[in-house]
């Protein structure tokens, strides 16, 4: 599943959602940084958006409705 979230600039950029194993917020500086399984230098890779874990999760919610609902909406 793939998601529109923003970097620090407010630059909108896409993420496979299916290769990230953890994200979490940052209250103090205002970001969530997600960890993806993109191996960088052997390592996973970082990013850092605007968007909260809790707006995160939303979003991946709103995507996962269950094929019934989905059927109905259309």
């Amino acid at each position: 599943m793939w998601l529109q979230l923003h970097d620090g600039d407010g630059f909108p950029f896409f993420v496979n959602m299916d290769n990230v194993v953890d994200f979490r917020w940052y209250e103090r500086e205002k970001y969530t940084c997600l960890l993806t399984t993109a191996p960088v230098a052997e390592k996973l890779h970082r990013l850092f958006v605007r968007e909260s874990a809790v707006e995160i999760m939303q979003m991946i919610k709103g995507q996962t409705r269950p094929a019934s609902k989905i059927a109905a909406a259309s």
